[in-house]
């Protein structure tokens, strides 16, 4: 017995990731299961351990790919950050909003200020005590 679903079960597996896994009936039926037999069928796959170890697979491959290809888009979109950053023709807001999100980018984030609000209340031991009464305690001792 192998460890390793069959063609068949991989290409349901394709189907229904192209399907978004919205439809495991019509995934099965384009995989080639009988039509009459497709939704038990799917459902049976989607409980088979090997057919699900292949989906778990097919979907990290899937997110590498789609990494890989995000890498090149965030190149390319660092690339115009800098022209516009550096486009003197620009308006000003323009090329202060490139940079700062530039920056964000970079991991150079602003240093958030906190606003404070409120009052202190202090106590004031010698509140209501005039000079003269500060002289005679100082005098006593």
């Amino acid at each position: 017995m192998t460890n390793e679903a069959t063609e068949q079960q991989k290409r349901f597996i394709d189907e229904y990731i192209k399907l978004r896994e919205s439809n495991q009936t019509l995934a099965a039926i384009n995989a080639g299961y009988s039509s009459k037999s497709a939704s038990s069928q799917s459902s049976q796959l989607l409980k088979n351990p090997k057919v699900l170890a292949y989906l778990k697979e097919r979907k990290k491959e899937l997110e590498q790919q789609l990494r890989q290809e995000f890498m090149y888009d965030a190149l390319e979109a660092r690339k115009v950050m800098y022209e516009i950053m550096n486009d003197y023709e620009a308006p000003d807001n323009v090329r202060l909003s490139a940079a700062k999100d530039f920056l964000d980018r970079a991991g150079y984030k602003p240093i958030e200020k906190t606003e404070i609000s409120g009052g202190l209340n202090v106590n004031n031991p010698f509140e209501g005590i005039d000079t003269n009464d500060i002289k005679k305690l100082i005098d006593s001792e």
